[in-house]
């Protein structure tokens, strides 16, 4: 006869709990010391890469409604569940020509205090991680339009990747300045 009472239902989820959280943490792989990782997009010929934090969420292009007397690249408007979203072309803010809207276009909604702003991209590419071997010391090859908004440039696999400030870009006084 077996008299030991059965472990309580809590108690078992608790064990459970542990045993994931051990099994997580040995599975995670750790990065060399000095990488960063990044989200990486395509905008027209540039490789550009957004800090994490700068990024609320990327969306699909969204319904875009023009606004009157505004800059060519502030494209309009759009409803993001209910909050409306200023919509920039981020290329052609750059100094680039204006985007084509492709299927793999998407919005990258940034976030500054309390404002939304959806970065029309051409591609989003996935995260990349770059370590200091990758760095490059000169800021001299990236396109003269974009280098006050780079912060550090890296090279891979003969592609230049370029670390995108966003806060840069959200205190620039023509980036504030979109009514013509």
């Amino acid at each position: 006869m077996n008299t030991e009472t059965p472990p309580h239902p809590f108690d078992l989820l608790l064990d459970i709990d542990r045993r994931s959280r051990s099994e997580a943490d040995a599975a995670e792989v750790e990065q060399p010391t000095g990488t960063v990782g990044r989200l990486a997009l395509r905008l027209g010929p540039w490789n550009l890469m957004f800090n994490m934090e700068d990024v609320a969420e990327i969306i699909p292009v969204p319904h875009i409604s023009r606004v009157p007397g505004v800059k060519s690249w502030l494209l309009g408007i759009a409803n993001l569940r209910g909050t409306v979203i200023s919509i920039i072309d981020l290329k052609e803010f750059l100094g680039g020509k204006p985007s084509n809207l492709m299927t793999s276009s998407r919005v990258v909604v940034v976030r500054a205090g309390e404002w939304d702003y959806g970065l029309l991209v051409d591609e989003i590419i996935g995260m990349r991680h770059f370590g200091p071997d990758n760095r490059q010391p000169s800021k001299n090859m990236v396109d003269v339009n974009l280098r006050s908004h780079v912060t550090e440039v890296f090279s891979s696999e003969d592609k230049l990747w370029l670390a995108f400030n966003v806060s840069q870009l959200l205190n620039d006084q023509r980036f504030l300045g979109a009514a013509s």
